[in-house]
């Protein structure tokens, strides 16, 4: 380990990593179900916002000079080019194609599931909410956004004012429904995979011309 590169940073690289995986999903199962190139939309989005990570140890990548600028902005890449493509998808192929996105990101979130439950505790509500941040992109530590609201072991409720995610939709002209449809398909797969006897509640309310997200995690058996 590089003594400029603590824990928090290879775990928050992995995250970024996972992410564009799930990116590469679904350009591979598109094009395979529907029987098309996504190959000039992807070189597109590559020259315009950024290509993903190489497939090398963060050391290799990171600018050790600014290692928080570089992750945040690795971040703020994939983030806006999978909303980009995802947007792309859905507008030119509809429900065939949300399916097909929804369908990996569901197929990513029980993978990553049972890979949590074998390392990690996963036996009370804060605990897999704590796991489930080992694994979902959702910022980075210091923008501490989630409000836990209540956290006990059959229930932990976070509420979120400042989405970390939405702007990036918007910027590339997405549907904040969609993203948030589609997260909700992760989380929610994720926590069955994790521990079937909880469940993930997602509902949003309008305040003050903004939107506040409500998460819970609560416990069914």
């Amino acid at each position: 380990m590089s003594k400029f590169l603590g824990p928090i940073h290879y775990w928050l690289f992995n995250k970024i990593f996972l992410y564009e995986n799930l990116e590469s999903d679904i350009i591979e199962s598109i094009e395979q179900k529907l029987n098309i190139s996504l190959w000039d939309i992807t070189k597109e989005l590559h020259e315009k916002i950024g290509l993903p990570l190489e497939n090398k140890p963060l050391e290799e990548l990171i600018d050790t000079n600014n290692i928080h600028g570089w992750l945040q902005n690795k971040i703020t890449i994939a983030e806006t080019r999978q909303a980009a493509l995802i947007t792309f998808i859905v507008n030119k192929y509809g429900e065939k194609g949300m399916n097909i996105i929804k369908n990996c990101y569901k197929e990513q979130a029980v993978k990553s599931g049972k890979d949590a439950k074998s390392n990690y505790d996963v036996t009370s509500a804060s605990a897999i909410y704590k796991t489930l941040n080992n694994y979902i992109l959702d910022g980075t530590p210091c923008d501490n956004v989630n409000n836990i609201t209540v956290n006990e072991d059959t229930k932990l409720e976070w509420r979120v004012l400042n989405c970390l995610h939405k702007n990036y939709w918007i910027n590339v002209s997405g549907n904040l429904d969609i993203l948030y449809e589609l997260r909700n398909t992760w989380i929610s797969n994720f926590i069955q995979s994790v521990n079937s006897n909880y469940e993930y509640n997602f509902k949003i309310e309008n305040m003050d011309n903004n939107k506040l997200l409500i998460h819970e995690i609560v416990k069914t058996v």
